[in-house]
């Protein structure tokens, strides 16, 4: 970040870039120890729900399973559609237990204050992925009250799909408490970009995860609003034409992506170190799909969250800016 002739602050990251194969073609930093991709396992996880039959048994529509697979902003759209796939499964809100926080929506939130409206379990971002774990225990004849425990079928289906993708054993996956309840399952990087570039391409790995894995992506190209939501970049990225991009942000600076080219799949996985989850977030994963050929310099400009890269004083004035400053090596 600059200010005016100086640089005034500097985030390090780690980046690694994978094709279906398996193979890393770029990377930066260290990419080899385990993280928490914490949110952007979403795809995973839901992947895991169609695999349980629980897509077929209640005629999950593509908007359902891309909220599911989503971090959402609790516009009215999510809420509604994360109640159709409570009520479709006979549960109500209260069976949710994601907790509650602030909807990552400013305008939403502004206007559950006026109203003095509180936040329940269905505004949490999460709430979609809950609520498919829900529908994968229901269908599997399961325990719904723990459905939340890493031993519950529900979990140790989503370790195998991880474990599959990922190429890392899956006892060998670290399990610890997300900030939603559930699970939340470490990889190194290198690893979670193999399992984006095979979520991508799903004919590169097992049969049985084909069908699955593009359940996943079809759903979330055709509804990127339920990724995340209006003015966020999971949603723009998504909504890109090119590549088949989708994009799926994590907490504590992780930011994943997969993408389609001259028919091999392509995955990314990057982290900030210091977990910044803003500026720098940003400036990372539109620096590498640059860097990749899969942001064009006009696309860059008409998404949201690049707003964040321009520094402005208090009378609006432009002072400085986030850049990304560095350059993949190829692997």
């Amino acid at each position: 970040m600059t200010r005016g002739p100086l640089v005034e602050s500097v985030h390090s990251a780690a980046v690694a870039v994978a094709d279906s194969s398996g193979k890393i073609v770029a990377r930066l930093g260290g990419i080899d120890h385990p993280i928490f991709i914490r949110s952007s396992a979403k795809p995973f996880q839901t992947m895991a729900v169609i695999e349980s039959g629980a897509a077929g048994r209640f005629a999950f529509s593509a908007r359902e399973l891309a909220v599911m697979a989503g971090s959402h902003s609790s516009e009215a759209i999510h809420l509604e559609t994360v109640a159709e796939i409570l009520e479709k499964i006979g549960l109500g809100i209260s069976a949710l237990k994601c907790g509650t926080h602030v909807p990552f929506s400013r305008a939403v939130a502004d206007e559950y204050r006026r109203r003095g409206k509180p936040f329940t379990p269905l505004e949490h971002n999460c709430s979609g992925k809950h609520a498919g774990m829900l529908a994968a225990a229901v269908a599997g004849g399961q325990d719904v009250e723990s459905y939340l425990d890493p031993g519950h079928p529900v979990q140790q289906r989503i370790l195998a799909v991880m474990g599959d993708l990922t190429g890392r054993m899956h006892d060998r996956i670290v399990v610890a408490v997300d900030g939603c309840g559930a699970p939340t399952l470490g990889v190194t990087l290198s690893e979670a970009a193999r399992g984006f570039a095979r979520l991508m391409a799903p004919e590169s790995g097992q049969a049985r995860h084909r069908e699955a894995a593009r359940g996943v992506v079809e759903a979330m190209r055709a509804h990127p609003e339920m990724v995340a939501g209006q003015g966020m970049l999971d949603t723009d990225l998504t909504a890109l034409p090119r590549g088949s991009l989708i994009s799926k942000r994590g907490a504590e600076g992780v930011q994943c992506a997969g993408f389609v080219r001259d028919g091999i799949g392509f995955g990314v996985a990057a982290k900030v170190a210091d977990g910044d989850n803003g500026r720098a977030r940003v400036a990372l994963i539109t620096g590498i799909l640059r860097m990749l050929g899969q942001l064009a310099e006009e696309e860059l400009v008409h998404l949201g969250e690049t707003q964040t890269l321009v520094v402005r004083n208090n009378g609006g004035r432009e002072v400085g800016a986030v850049r990304a400053c560095f350059t993949l090596q190829s692997a």
